[in-house]
């Protein structure tokens, strides 16, 4: 419809311009935002209630206060002036260069020794079918059997500990050989409170005229 999901709540989808759409089942899946944090004002939050970091990842304002990965907002970089990309070597280059800067700060260095932060993007890669991948890692672009197996290595390779390791890769070969890939997903057996009370007032009321009859 062209308009902004905002919010879901008693069972409707709120739009942002107030618009109501009533549903049971609602599938939200784009979009990250972070649960508000009390006693941090919300002058230090940004777009999605992300923290707002300076380049070396301190919450301006906040003594002693750093944020990284996908819970700070980091304007300072030109390449991102919206933000980093709320991707998992974001937060893994973060924690290196704020581990190196933390030391210094420890040491009683001033901010021209601290180091800031840039991102170094090593590329994207997604699955998107059996035996199906596509991969971007800088002007490098392929797609296919060839990129799946890429991703098969680079992920196998991010694992810590060769049993790890093992353990995975046989797991995937035996979801490969078997098609027996679960679905993770969480639901409910139960049903929704307000129906069960529909339902048991629907029997009293059969009940009442059965008993007048």
């Amino acid at each position: 419809f062209g308009k902004m999901v905002t919010d879901y709540r008693d069972h409707k989808v709120i739009m942002k311009d107030g618009t109501e759409i009533p549903t049971r089942t609602f599938l939200w899946v784009s979009g990250i935002r972070a649960n508000a944090m009390p006693g941090i004002s919300d002058d230090h939050q940004g777009r999605g209630f992300r923290f707002k970091v300076d380049q070396f990842n301190r919450i301006p304002g906040l003594d002693g206060v750093f944020a990284i990965g996908d819970q700070c907002l980091q304007t300072s970089d030109a390449a991102y002036p919206n933000g980093h990309p709320q991707v998992a070597q974001v937060a893994i280059q973060q924690a290196k260069n704020l581990a190196k800067n933390l030391k210094k700060i420890n040491e009683g260095q001033d901010d021209s020794t601290l180091t800031a932060f840039k991102y170094n993007n090593l590329g994207s890669m997604a699955t998107i079918g059996r035996n199906k991948a596509v991969v971007e890692i800088g002007k490098f672009r392929s797609q296919g059997f060839f990129a799946w197996i890429l991703w098969l290595v680079v992920h196998l390779r991010s694992i810590l500990g060769v049993k790890n390791k093992m353990m995975v890769l046989l797991n995937w070969l035996w979801k490969y050989v078997s098609y027996n890939d679960s679905i993770r997903m969480i639901t409910y057996a139960t049903k929704p409170r307000e129906v069960v009370e529909r339902m048991e007032r629907e029997q009293t009321t059969h009940l009442g005229e059965d008993l007048m009859d």
